[in-house]
């Protein structure tokens, strides 16, 4: 399904320890250069309907902490498009009632959850004392009132051993959909010691894989796990994804937009949607995308650096130098190493 990925706001209730994004932390309710204007928005999707994008993932920071929330879901009703979002379940009550208005029900899709532990001692680690049964408790909410509720965890360090508990807790929950994803890296996260070593990538693709078939609910893995295929295929690179920022800035990718370690504005930022229309601002990302696609052709060609492209998130991360940590590709030709020892 074509969609346009909305960034609402930037700001966040939580301090987690593996977040990639660099988010203000805490209230800013009078800062309004950190929240999407719905007027801005109200011209996107405006431009972007024609164009076949008839579904809005709204990420942020936390969403519903738009001090205009309400609003900017009748906007995205006005359009006739369907959409859902991401949240952290902090204060869900507040928000199950602006989601309750009936134009906007009409048009919910759906609500993710971020579960990053299937026990609270891990989640609440990770995320902060009491976050486990707040997601818990709004899930059970969900399924009161008829909305269906999905998970989302990143898999780390903190949670790798319980991939199976996770599977049973979205089971219990009676959840729709549960997506497993690889933790990219920050200064912040390796600073916590969160990130897996690449030799355990695959082992954690394994068990997701498994538990795929052991339950009824939807079990999958995000972009980014090892792939066969040298040439990108994600839906950012097929334009099947797009991603606005809360500047109202469209961008390659919601995995690369306002990393925490970046240094400023990258190449992935390509139009500024205040100032062109979407359509201007998508022919650049063409262009960027086109040269990206070349860029990897060539890689492909060349041994060392084709084994790189096992790990397509990881190659866009050092492409577009989003983080100063040792890039975790430089373990690739360890894994070879290793390979031939074994097979030896």
């Amino acid at each position: 399904m074509p969609r346009i990925g909305i960034e609402l706001n930037n700001v966040c209730n939580l301090d987690c320890t593996h977040c990639f994004r660099s988010i203000y932390r805490g209230g800013a309710e009078n800062n309004k250069d950190l929240f999407l204007p719905p007027e801005l928005l109200d011209k996107i999707l405006t431009e972007g309907k024609p164009l076949g994008y008839d579904h809005i993932a709204i990420t942020g920071g936390e969403p519903p902490m738009h001090p205009r929330f309400g609003e900017c879901l009748d906007i995205i009703a006005k359009h006739g498009l369907t959409y859902h979002f991401l949240t952290n379940a902090r204060n869900f009550q507040k928000t199950l009632k602006a989601i309750s208005v009936p134009n906007r029900k009409a048009k919910l899709a759906g609500i993710s959850f971020s579960l990053d532990g299937a026990t609270e001692a891990t989640h609440d680690k990770i995320r902060g004392k009491g976050s486990y049964k707040e997601v818990v408790t709004a899930v059970a909410m969900c399924q009161a009132v008829g909305i269906e509720p999905s998970l989302i965890t990143t898999i780390n360090k903190a949670n790798r051993h319980e991939i199976d508990q996770f599977a049973l807790l979205g089971s219990h929950l009676k959840v729709r959909r549960q997506v497993f994803g690889h933790q990219n890296p920050t200064e912040h996260n390796m600073g916590e010691d969160l990130i897996l070593p690449l030799n355990e990538w695959r082992a954690v693709e394994r068990d997701v894989a498994r538990v795929m078939s052991g339950f009824r609910h939807e079990i999958t893995m995000a972009v980014g796990f090892y792939t066969e295929y040298y040439l990108p295929r994600c839906a950012p690179l097929m334009m099947d994804d797009l991603n606005i920022d809360y500047k109202g800035r469209l961008t390659l990718c919601c995995q690369l937009s306002n990393y925490r370690d970046a240094k400023g504005d990258g190449e992935d930022v390509v139009g500024d949607l205040k100032k062109v229309s979407l359509p201007q601002a998508l022919s650049n990302l063409m262009e960027l995308i086109n040269k990206v696609h070349h860029e990897r052709l060539a890689m492909a060609a060349i041994p060392e650096q084709r084994e790189k492209l096992h790990y397509p998130c990881l190659v866009c991360v050092d492409r577009f130098s989003k983080t100063s940590e040792q890039p975790m590709l430089v373990q690739v030709a360890g894994l070879k190493l290793e390979a031939k020892a074994a097979a030896a």
